[in-house]
């Protein structure tokens, strides 16, 4: 009798640890993850081209301080451009795909590859594209970061603590616009964005210009 009872009591302490471990190797499964930003918005503004470019430029240099910008000659079109992503099918085999979108048709375009905590291979781009009603900014992020494993609770405090790469791409994307708004009385809406971006977080924070008048960069 107590040999069956010690037997059943070996038994169960089996299954639990068992299922522990099932438990701990999902838990504990390291992974990458491919996260992706997309925002467009209309920009409304009676400032020349040259200040809308000018504040578009000062407020990235809030964020990244190394960028490519560009001002290429662009006219202003009957409806607003849009960037295009690139074709997986155009790159030749056995090479990687430049995932980053093309700017053509845009009057200032900006592209980094800042160095971000707890993200790697970052890389962004924002195309300011003119039309008769105003302009419409596009911006693209796209990054990898690490998820699970050991190190999961430790990166997840040192987020709490120091940002992640997500609230980092954010405040960068959002003080572009604020920038802009700010330096050029800009009228300024969402027409998209993926993921979702709840309230209207660029209204805030640009009552005063983010660089004085005569200070900002120029692209």
């Amino acid at each position: 009798m107590k040999s069956s009872l010690l037997s059943g009591f070996i038994l169960l302490i089996m299954t639990a640890l068992a299922g522990c471990g099932t438990d701990a190797g999902s838990r504990f499964a390291a992974r990458d993850t491919t996260v992706e930003y997309y925002r467009v918005f209309d920009i409304k503004t009676d400032a020349a081209r040259e200040a809308v470019a000018g504040a578009a430029t000062a407020g990235l240099n809030r964020n990244v301080k190394e960028a490519s910008i560009a001002t290429p000659a662009a006219e202003a079109t009957e409806l607003p451009g849009h960037f295009r992503m690139a074709d997986p099918t155009s790159a030749a085999p056995g090479t990687a795909v430049d995932k980053s979108p093309s700017c053509e048709g845009a009057a200032w375009t900006a592209k980094a590859a800042p160095q971000i905590r707890g993200g790697d291979n970052m890389n962004m781009v924002a195309c300011l594209f003119p039309y008769k009603n105003g302009y419409h900014l596009d911006m693209y992020a796209v990054f990898t970061k690490p998820e699970g494993g050991w190190l999961s609770w430790p990166r997840r405090v040192g987020g709490m603590m120091l940002g992640t790469p997500e609230k980092f791409t954010e405040t960068t994307m959002l003080d572009i616009v604020r920038s802009i708004r700010a330096n050029t009385k800009a009228q300024v809406s969402l027409v998209e964005a993926k993921p979702n971006l709840p309230g209207t977080p660029w209204l805030e924070g640009g009552d005063a210009p983010l660089a004085a008048a005569g200070q900002v960069s120029k692209p």
